[in-house]
């Protein structure tokens, strides 16, 4: 059995060009209809201040999470986090967490923030996971279905 891993992602658009076809392929899987499109994908994962972190069951990459700069101050913002069905259901969301959350300290932040699905439950586990880190929750209408903003502080490492 392979060993999944995740790893941050080299901004540069050489490394782009490298994950760029199965980002999108898992990206349509998982979203559908809703999935942005290459050229959002491509500024989301090269943008200069752009974090992403690449999900990997061996050499196959099965998974992503990408945040940016939110307007708060000392804040980012994750804009998009998908796992290919295949590997969903395995914690492994926890894996590129935690890379994420590392990633986002060494820019110098202390908070994280995110929008959240309502109706497939994660909202409620994202919640129910970091209660003590929790600063603020508002549901809301989106063009994606009711989501929850989450604002959170760092979880501890």
């Amino acid at each position: 059995m392979a060993v999944i891993r995740a790893e941050s992602f080299d901004r540069t658009a050489r490394a782009w060009d490298r994950v760029r076809e199965r980002v999108g392929e898992i990206e349509r899987e998982v979203f559908g209809d809703d999935a942005f499109s290459p050229d959002e994908l491509r500024a989301a994962f090269t943008g200069p201040k752009s974090l992403a972190v690449l999900l990997r069951d061996g050499t196959l990459l099965v998974g992503y999470t990408q945040a940016g700069p939110a307007r708060a101050p000392d804040t980012y913002y994750i804009a998009n986090t998908a796992i290919a069905k295949s590997h969903q259901g395995r914690g492994l969301i926890r894996v590129l967490m935690e890379r994420l959350y590392a990633d986002v300290r060494g820019a110098g932040a202390h908070f994280i923030e995110r929008d959240a699905a309502i109706a497939n439950g994660y909202a409620d586990k994202i919640v129910r996971f970091h209660a003590a880190d929790i600063v603020r929750t508002r549901d809301h209408d989106s063009p994606y279905g009711r989501q929850r903003f989450i604002r959170m502080r760092l979880p501890e490492t």
